[in-house]
């Protein structure tokens, strides 16, 4: 029962099970529940700290470190990405930045993977979050969405 409410929460309600491009399905459900739900910046930081123990958890259900089927850690840096945000072009911006910063990587996302367990699954996305917010702050602060 405790692995499947665990693998439940690590691929992201089975959105992470996908054949095909699990992360951006997973990213995309994740957006769609930060447009109803509106969380706050308390409630993510809390969720992404309970990503690390539901990340390191899915990786020992699945045998893999940061394992394509764990969106998790999609889901929590979704939620960075669209803190505060209150329309679907700002919406569009962050999700289209978040999927480009979590596949590519940049430095010093990428360095943040190699952390051990769910700390390396978590940190990368967390930072693709967190900086994709940081873009669309600009871009609203410069008057552009």
């Amino acid at each position: 029962m405790k692995n499947n409410v665990l693998k439940l929460l690590a691929t992201g309600f089975y959105t992470g099970l996908s054949p095909y491009f699990p992360g951006t399905i997973g990213s995309f459900f994740a957006f769609i529940i930060a447009w109803y739900l509106r969380l706050d910046l308390i409630t993510i930081i809390i969720l992404s700290l309970l990503g690390v123990y539901i990340c390191t958890q899915g990786e020992l259900i699945f045998q893999k470190h940061d394992c394509s089927h764990i969106v998790f850690d999609e889901f929590c840096g979704a939620f960075f990405a669209t803190w505060q945000l209150v329309s679907i072009p700002q919406f569009i911006a962050a999700f289209i930045l978040f999927r480009i910063f979590d596949i590519f990587k940049p430095i010093p996302i990428n360095k943040l993977q190699a952390l051990p367990r769910g700390w390396g699954v978590m940190a990368d996305d967390l930072a693709a979050g967190f900086l994709s917010r940081l873009i669309v702050a600009g871009l609203i602060y410069l008057g552009m969405m």
